[in-house]
């Protein structure tokens, strides 16, 4: 099954999502950001986000955000669950860089669009493939009617290639094991925290497992796999991220 062929287009409401601005000089936070995720923040723009990461000095995920600029402020959208992981974990270098944080009580709209289609004013692209893209709009006003459901929006990133990890799987694995060196993981940065790892693991070694997401009906089907993330059913399917040693998927 090809996963162009599941793709939805439309919006949803994220309710799911929290909102975390990091408050300070814009090139404070710039360099706060650029020595901890694994993207490189100075090619964001108002426009176009990033999907990111923050990782362990092993070169373990530790939890998985997006990275837009709206109106010039720095904001990490990330899942709820998920906001403390990442809160413990920069706090410990706002001193350094005059930045502090705030979560933001706002609306988080996304959207599924065809590659070419005319995007909003205060919309921000965070995925593009050649067969779609992902973008998020941030608002203090109502929500909007959707035409998605959430479920719609998690299956999409998988099909899209972009997997995941949940809370309970902080410092569990690591970037090419998930995906997310091709991703979330720039190579053309400096330093960040985990990269020394990272980049051997890019350059020097061979990549025995991997991450894919599977559609099947039976459980049976995956038990050789790891699941990554949530699993989820539609109709009479179920689709999962799932880790296995790259042979296990021929």
């Amino acid at each position: 099954m090809l996963n162009s062929e599941l793709l939805k287009f439309g919006a949803v409401n994220l309710e799911n999502l929290t909102v975390i601005h990091l408050d300070g000089d814009f090139d404070s936070v710039l360099n706060l950001l650029q020595g901890q995720v694994t993207s490189d923040c100075t090619q964001l723009s108002e426009q176009f986000g990033q999907i990111s990461s923050l990782c362990d000095e092993k070169g373990y995920v530790m939890c998985n955000f997006e990275i837009i600029l709206d109106k010039n402020k720095w904001l990490i959208i990330i899942e709820e669950s998920s906001k403390d992981i990442f809160l413990d974990e920069i706090s410990k270098y706002l001193p350094f860089y005059k930045v502090s944080v705030k979560l933001l009580d706002m609306n988080i709209i996304g959207f599924i669009r065809n590659k070419d289609e005319k995007i909003l004013a205060d919309e921000h692209i965070i995925f593009q493939s050649d067969k779609a893209l992902l973008s998020l709009v941030i608002r203090k006003d109502k929500k909007i009617k959707s035409d998605l459901d959430l479920i719609d929006w998690v299956f999409n990133r998988k099909f899209l290639g972009d997997h995941q990890i949940n809370f309970n799987e902080k410092g569990k694995y690591r970037p090419h094991e998930l995906g997310q060196h091709i991703t979330r993981v720039s190579f053309k940065k400096g330093c960040f925290k985990g990269q020394e790892i990272i980049a051997r693991m890019e350059y020097l070694g061979k990549l025995k497992k991997e991450t894919r997401l599977i559609v099947y009906s039976n459980k049976e089907e995956v038990s050789k796999f790891t699941i990554i993330g949530k699993t989820y059913r539609y109709k009479d399917k179920f689709f999962s991220s799932c880790l296995g040693n790259i042979n296990s998927f021929l």
